[in-house]
């Protein structure tokens, strides 16, 4: 094969990777899934909505607190209590027809304050709730919030997993690229040596000369972009990983390539059967669900009881003269609220129409991408099958062989 020939099918062999060891890129991935900032965000979110789920059961159980007040106050408004003009005259008859001193005639009229001066309320306070289709149906859509939380950590931790093993085959694809660059830089390089002696003798034309040092330099070109790509997809792989970005990357050159063949039928029923994105979204539909029965809910009334015991009076005491306890039983029916609840209602069900259109357009976007990486597996596959039965550089056909297990782990993700 000459050199021109060499060259395009060095720089053409799209998509092309090394080898990898299974062990080596699994432990990388598992260290990504531990140290990744947005896979530890979701995981955290679906955290929050267990906590979430708790609060909205703990609903259903009696609120119990205890309160205490003391007040002192002084001014403000009073009231007159003719106690003297109501009483005095009164004693005064009673005493003449007693013939006796017995009962007081310089009582005084009172002027108390309406603001109660050194007095307490100490008790403890529980609320039941009896009936409330609020508290029913948000705990219900609690329940469903939890599974769409864990279908968007599940769609993301295999995405995750997903671009680490893309990003490492990108890095070992330009690492191998370069190894060719180079081995075909050295070639290069005798060959204006050879063609040089050709010009000197003139076996050659000047040519000849200048076609293999023009050859020589787009190499160079080409290992400068190399070099710089090489830079950027270490970075970026380290980025998934959280890791220092200058870290350097374990090469593992064992190839781990196992050819199947598929049924594009079955593969796009599996991908709409396992995603997670689908899941999320049905959750979501059926939270939704409970949200428009919840917001329903003003038609029928809340009913709670209540139970208060404590102690309340004046001075700071303690006894039987203070002590109390009071029951009640609470309705609340609201009547009218300017067409708030039925607006809603409505935005709920919009809401549900809204995520039934989104849970169709992915639907098809799954179909689409399983489509796309299937045939592009089928393709490098077919092209590494027949590819062995010509005479190539060795490192060619191994980015072509490697190329097809790159292939077959893009699309095998749309899977998950």
């Amino acid at each position: 094969m000459n050199t021109r020939t060499y060259l395009q099918a060095t720089i053409l062999s799209f998509s092309s990777v090394i080898g990898f060891s299974q062990d080596t890129l699994e432990a990388y991935v598992e260290e990504g899934l531990l140290n990744n900032r947005q896979y530890l965000k979701e995981r955290l979110n679906t955290d929050i909505s267990k906590e979430e789920n708790k609060i909205a059961k703990n609903l259903f159980l009696p609120d119990v607190s205890f309160n205490a007040s003391y007040i002192l106050a002084e001014g403000g408004r009073t009231i007159d209590i003719p106690i003297g003009d109501l009483f005095n005259p009164v004693y005064a008859t009673l005493n003449q027809l007693t013939a006796s001193e017995r009962f007081p005639t310089n009582l005084k009229n009172v002027n108390e304050q309406l603001l109660p001066n050194n007095f307490h309320e100490t008790k403890i306070r529980i609320v039941q709730p009896i009936l409330n289709t609020d508290i029913y149906y948000g705990q219900k859509a609690s329940n469903a919030n939890i599974s769409v939380n864990q279908a968007r950590e599940t769609a993301y931790k295999n995405q995750l997993s997903f671009q680490i093993r893309k990003a490492y085959y990108d890095h070992l694809k330009l690492v191998e690229q370069k190894a060719i660059l180079d081995s075909t830089r050295i070639l290069l390089k005798e060959l204006v040596r050879v063609n040089g002696k050709f010009v000197k003798y003139e076996i050659a034309t000047k040519d000849v000369l200048y076609n293999a040092e023009a050859q020589l330099y787009r190499i160079d070109a080409q290992l400068a972009t190399v070099q710089k790509n090489i830079a950027l997809s270490r970075n970026f792989f380290n980025f998934l990983l959280n890791k220092d970005l200058e870290a350097e990357i374990i090469i593992d050159e064992s190839i781990g390539f196992e050819r199947e063949r598929f049924i594009i039928s079955k593969l796009k029923k599996t991908a709409l059967t396992n995603r997670s994105e689908l899941k999320g979204i049905e959750k979501g539909i059926e939270a939704n669900d409970y949200e428009v029965k919840r917001n329903k809910g003003f038609l029928v009334p809340d009913i709670s009881a209540a139970a208060e015991f404590g102690y309340q009076g004046f001075g700071y005491d303690f006894d039987q003269n203070q002590d109390y306890y009071l029951l009640s039983f609470n309705l609340s029916w609201p009547i009218f609220q300017g067409g708030r609840n039925k607006s809603k209602v409505r935005r709920a069900k919009l809401r549900k129409e809204q995520l039934e259109t989104d849970y169709s357009a992915v639907e098809n976007s799954i179909l689409l991408e399983a489509s796309k990486g299937y045939y592009e597996y089928e393709e490098s596959l077919a092209v590494y099958t027949n590819y062995p039965s010509l005479k190539v550089h060795k490192k060619i056909s191994r980015l072509l062989k490697q190329n097809t297990d790159r292939a077959k782990c893009c699309w095998s993700n749309l899977m998950k």
